[in-house]
């Protein structure tokens, strides 16, 4: 979020499509965790998620922060189901563990995430 400290440095990204910042730095909008909220795709590599995608150890999958959404549920459910457009081999949250695995790997546990935050 862009504040008044923040406003000569920072620049508010609008809209839904992604965006490209460089030629290998993706913005990605993926609203649910913030009404704004964005992750970052360098390389088609690695995916910096913030509070949106994490790896639950417990779970033995990618998952979201269901009780750190402060926007819609509903809304972060379609966005994780945004990312399975996208090829990457890390996920770096902010918040939670980091997971490394094969893009097919990547893949089917973000499927599974996907499953279980259809439930929650």
């Amino acid at each position: 979020d862009v504040t008044s400290d923040t406003a000569d440095v920072e620049e508010q990204i609008t809209g839904a499509e992604p965006m490209w910042l460089t030629s290998d730095l993706l913005i990605i909008p993926v609203s649910g965790h913030t009404r704004g909220h964005t992750v970052l795709l360098y390389n088609n590599k690695f995916l910096f998620t913030g509070d949106h995608l994490a790896y639950s150890p417990k779970l033995q999958h990618l998952y979201a922060f269901r009780n750190a959404c402060w926007y819609s549920w509903a809304e972060q459910v379609v966005s994780l189901a945004k990312l399975s457009n996208y090829q990457f081999s890390w996920v770096l949250p902010g918040h939670g563990h980091r997971f490394h695995a094969q893009p097919l790997a990547m893949q089917a546990s973000l499927d599974r995430c996907l499953a279980w935050a259809k439930t929650m």
